[in-house]
């Protein structure tokens, strides 16, 4: 495919060379399954202060996102790793964002899922130790064919890093932006919808562009990517650092943020079968969490441990007199008789309660979520197949603002 876009120095059109994301993982923005993340998920499922804890560490985040958007351009710096892959790093002094490219020698094709491409493009957002927390989602950077006329070089790959980390950098900008600028108002129920339209317009705007390539200071080609790969992975992340930000300004009261972490080797599909007084206002865009998987790094290398893919949910009420709550199901892929039921509710007067156990067809949601939780921290079940633990930071207080994490391990 041959597109041109503007004349070169010598009148001639220039060609674009067109590339495109190719996910190399499930849709999400996961976790590096690492010592220090297992201490901290340890942590984070012992309910109370354990689980606060966890939560401040997760939403530095957020933090981190008014900090990309108060800085702009002027937010990422530019430099080389010893693999020759080139990226742009960004820091508020607490939470990093390395944006990398690693182009293959020659520009030649390599097997990505059954995809030829020809590179690899990663996001990785991460706290510093003793923290160790680090979320990770990479692409496969896909070409169809180079355009007649463009010779590949070792000059020209080097000229390829920068309008490609330019167009990937500029997506994280103004994806960021546009999820600050949201007008959420009285009406929350579409809050994730929002986002996610956020950043799908974000990559349709980014992507219609193109960049100079520069070879030794002569314009010879255009670059384009399309982005619209990185859209889900985007839209999963925003459920961790935008929805915290634009929540809290709304100042209402009974606001619940639930984190289900899966760190077995299947496949879960959730549902939210009931909500009592609420609104969804946040949550997956995919009905599947992933089970753990390797992903790829800046280096272009494959993890050394399995990352854990996480769903982010939140929740708020209605009314402001009345508690709200949810219930979720989880059914594991390729099993039967193995689906479990959880149950979160945040009385307008009563302790906060939770609630696992396992799921019967035909269950009456209402009936469970009025009966079954109790006022607990903390409660872990077990099936013949996975162990759960539901947490919950505090029982009542806490500027009616609680934060839940579950913990799926296998037997």
């Amino acid at each position: 495919m041959l597109v041109t876009n503007r004349n070169g120095c010598d009148g001639v059109a220039l060609p674009t060379l067109p590339f495109q994301l190719v996910p190399a993982s499930p849709d999400g923005f996961p976790v590096e399954n690492n010592e220090g993340y297992q201490l901290l998920i340890d942590q984070a499922v012992s309910g109370g202060s354990g689980t606060s804890n966890y939560l401040q560490h997760m939403l530095r985040f957020s933090a981190f996102t008014s900090y990309l958007n108060a800085h702009a351009e002027t937010a990422f710096s530019t430099e080389q790793l010893p693999s020759g892959a080139m990226q742009a790093i960004a820091t508020d002094g607490t939470t990093t964002m390395n944006v990398a490219v690693q182009l293959n020698p020659d520009l030649s094709e390599t097997d990505l899922n059954g995809v030829p491409v020809r590179g690899i493009a990663t996001v990785r957002l991460a706290l510093p130790q003793p923290t160790q927390l680090a979320k990770i989602i990479s692409f496969g950077l896909s070409l169809a064919e180079i355009p007649a006329g463009i010779v590949v070089t070792n000059t020209l790959i080097q000229a390829l890093f920068k309008p490609l980390l330019q167009q990937l950098t500029s997506y994280v900008q103004s994806t960021v932006e546009r999820w600050l600028q949201i007008d959420v108002g009285e009406d929350i129920d579409g809050l994730g919808e929002d986002l996610a339209d956020a950043a799908g317009d974000a990559a349709e705007d980014i992507g219609a562009e193109s960049a100079d390539l520069v070879v030794e200071e002569v314009a010879v080609a255009e670059v384009a990517i399309d982005l619209s790969a990185a859209v889900p992975a985007f839209a999963a992340l925003a459920l961790l650092v935008a929805v915290p930000l634009l929540i809290t300004a709304l100042s209402k009261q009974f606001q619940v943020h639930l984190e289900i972490d899966n760190q077995t080797n299947t496949d879960f599909t959730w549902s939210t079968p009931y909500t009592y007084n609420g609104a969804m206002t946040a949550q997956p865009a995919q009905s599947v969490l992933p089970q753990m998987g390797r992903a790829v790094d800046a280096w272009g290398d494959e993890t050394d441990v399995p990352v854990v893919y996480q769903a982010n949910f939140s929740t708020m009420n209605k009314s402001g007199y009345e508690g709200t709550g949810f219930a979720l199901q989880l059914s594991p892929h390729g099993m039967s008789g193995q689906d479990l039921a959880v149950l979160i509710s945040i009385p307008w007067a009563d302790d906060n309660a939770l609630w696992i156990g396992d799921f019967t067809p035909g269950m009456d949601w209402e009936q469970a979520f009025d009966n079954n939780p109790e006022a607990q921290l903390r409660v872990s079940h077990g099936n013949q197949k996975f162990y759960t633990t539901l947490s919950i930071d505090a029982l009542s207080g806490n500027d009616d603002i609680y934060h839940c994490v579950l913990r799926i391990q296998p037997l």
